[in-house]
């Protein structure tokens, strides 16, 4: 097998070879052509020979670099045979020119040649099966076929019957070689599809220039010029597609410049339709100009709504991936503006969306510098960045995806970032708030520490020795009544002392919650049902619960019209949960009862919950974060 690098050497030393003999052709004697043919037609032709050299330097085994250079060879080769019998017609005819010019007649056919040979081969060489060997062999046979019936020197119908057969044989060829792409897009994965689709973008623009050179020939436009652009397209722009296709496929977004450029063709179409259609209709009712004006503003009216349809109808043919992935993320924003999903799911999402399981979201903390990592794509607010997507993987198409996705995906992202903010600077706050009630905690105990080691020990030692100086005196004694009303009065003040110290931490918490709890419902006028297993937790958490039970009984015996309450307490994880019930009136309402147990349970990070249905009686659920 012939290497590609070897072929492309040899197509262009063919090029080089028949441009030398056209550039003598030209200037020489025999002058064929005008002095700029040569050079515009060599100039044409080069762009095609040096992208099938580059993409053969650049990705040696692919078949597409011999392709390119044939596809400029195989024009080159024509127009020397072409010039070369054109030389018969001259005073300085070079040999065998007559019959050279007999075949130059039909030799156009193999123009085709090197363009039919890239759309087989395109992008990664023939389709497997015997069909497209054939196929390809059939290529050159009825090229020939075209050549060897056109040059005859034979007439008449048999003549014009071979031509028939000849062309629609050669014709048919083309169309079945056109046909490999369509298989090509339907069984290829998405690297084959968007380099077809480079190739789409532009041969689009082959018959728009053909037609457009039609319609500046029957203008009057000289053919040499009307006809300039079309081989610029075919020479020069669909080449050159195919080797951005092969070296560089995701240079530029093709599926969003291909949906777009055939939804405005689609569009500027049906306008003109429009547009004659309302001329002819509102014509014959109206003048001239109102008639064209009338129209002219009927037809705006629908461009815009008609190229909006036609360009979402057609981004789902030609671009679905790109329209699958924006409508996906444009649901989930509809969906969480109506409260059906949460916004901090957008990171999810945008991996299923873009079929990238690696791709994170992350946000900037408050009050922190985010660290945005090499080849992320940043999320910006006004002037600051708030955020960065991490891709993967990365490339250039999933980049351009990837960006329009985080444009539609800004409310989400944003929505979350705010909460994110909201989250941390509530969790501060329940922990500023925790370290405040353990300092507190800790200041009651060491408040109770000193009245009872300092003031009360001293006092007591003083009422003692009051008491032994009065012993001393006789009971008749006025100073003996004195001391004993001192010492009374001291024994009131160490009562006193002793009950400030317990209303600062209730004393029956040395023996732990549930022995507290046990106590202080045993107090209680109503009957209670007390579940409470004996439980190690913190300080602030065994305290919070003792008040909040407390207060909750208390509430409860003054406003439910209760008959029996049931207190349950238990530990679940690191969760202290209590549930005072009763089987009262219910329709209990915000006060300052509850509102003080509400925010005696928030001072330690716990959540208070109250369920009173009227006539139902009334729970209320305190959950308090310990560490048990």
């Amino acid at each position: 097998m012939v290497r590609p690098r070897r072929l492309v050497v040899a197509a262009t030393v063919v090029f080089v070879a028949a441009a030398a003999v056209r550039a003598v052709l030209a200037y020489g004697p025999p002058s064929i052509g005008g002095p700029a043919e040569w050079p515009t037609s060599t100039a044409l032709l080069l762009p095609a020979l040096a992208l099938g050299c580059l993409v053969a330097v650049r990705v040696p085994a692919s078949p597409i670099g011999p392709a390119l250079t044939l596809t400029a060879t195989m024009p080159a080769l024509v127009f020397t045979v072409e010039d070369w019998g054109s030389t018969a017609r001259t005073a300085h005819p070079w040999p065998a020119a007559r019959a050279v010019d007999v075949i130059g007649a039909g030799v156009w056919a193999w123009l085709f040649l090197g363009f039919v040979t890239l759309v087989l081969l395109f992008p990664d060489g023939l389709l497997p099966g015997r069909r497209w060997k054939l196929l390809w062999a059939a290529v050159p046979l009825s090229a020939a076929l075209v050549n060897f019936t056109v040059s005859s020197d034979q007439s008449g119908p048999l003549r014009l019957a071979l031509v028939v057969v000849t062309f629609v044989v050669f014709l048919g060829v083309l169309l079945a070689a056109a046909s490999s792409l369509v298989v090509r897009y339907r069984r290829g994965d998405q690297l084959t599809r968007l380099r077809l689709r480079w190739l789409m973008a532009a041969a689009l623009a082959v018959p728009i220039l053909l037609a457009a050179s039609w319609l500046a020939t029957a203008l009057g436009v000289p053919g040499t010029l009307a006809y300039t652009w079309f081989l610029v397209a075919m020479l020069v722009l669909v080449p050159g597609a195919i080797a951005v296709a092969i070296l560089r496929h995701d240079l530029f977004d093709i599926d969003r410049l291909l949906g777009t450029t055939v939804s405005w063709i689609v569009t500027t179409l049906i306008s003109a339709g429009v547009f004659a259609a309302l001329v002819a209709v509102i014509g014959g009712y109206f003048p001239d100009r109102v008639g064209v004006t009338a129209a002219a503003f009927g037809t705006a009216l629908v461009l815009l709504p008609l190229y909006q349809w036609i360009h979402r109808a057609i981004g789902r043919l030609v671009d679905p991936d790109r329209t699958v992935v924006l409508e996906r993320i444009r649901a989930f924003v509809r969906r969480v503006r109506d409260g059906e999903a949460e916004p901090e799911q957008v990171e999810s999402v945008l991996r299923s969306a873009l079929d990238d399981p690696a791709l994170r979201v992350l946000l900037r903390r408050p009050g922190a510098e985010l660290d945005v990592p090499a080849g992320a794509i940043p999320l910006q607010t006004g002037d600051s960045v708030v955020g960065a997507l991490v891709l993967g993987t990365t490339s250039a198409r999933r980049i351009r995806r990837a960006r329009e996705a985080a444009v539609e995906a800004r409310l989400p992202i944003e929505v979350s970032r705010l909460r994110l903010e909201l989250r941390e600077a509530l969790a501060e706050v329940r922990t500023s708030r925790a370290r405040l009630m353990d300092e507190v905690t800790a200041e009651r105990l060491r408040l109770e520490r000193d009245l009872h080691d300092g003031a009360q020990q001293r006092l007591v030692a003083i009422g003692m020795r009051l008491r032994s100086v009065q012993y001393q005196l006789a009971p008749g004694d006025p100073a003996y009544r004195e001391l004993d009303e001192v010492v009374e009065t001291v024994e009131h003040t160490v009562a006193e002392l002793r009950r400030i110290a317990h209303g600062v931490r209730p004393s029956r918490l040395d023996d732990g919650l549930a022995v507290a709890l046990r106590h202080l419902v045993a107090d209680s006028t109503l009957p209670v049902d007390l579940v409470v297993p004996e439980v190690e937790v913190g300080e602030s958490a065994a305290t919070a619960v003792y008040f909040t039970v407390g207060e909750a009984i208390t509430n409860a015996l003054k406003h439910a019209r209760a008959t029996r309450l049931s207190v349950s307490v238990g530990v679940s994880g690191q969760v202290l949960r209590a549930v005072v019930r009763d089987d009262g009136v219910g329709g209990a309402r915000e006060g300052f009862g509850l509102t003080s147990l509400r925010d005696r349970v928030a001072s330690v990070g716990g959540a208070f919950t109250v369920d009173s249905p009227p006539g139902a009686g009334t729970a209320i659920t305190v959950e308090i974060p310990c560490a048990s």
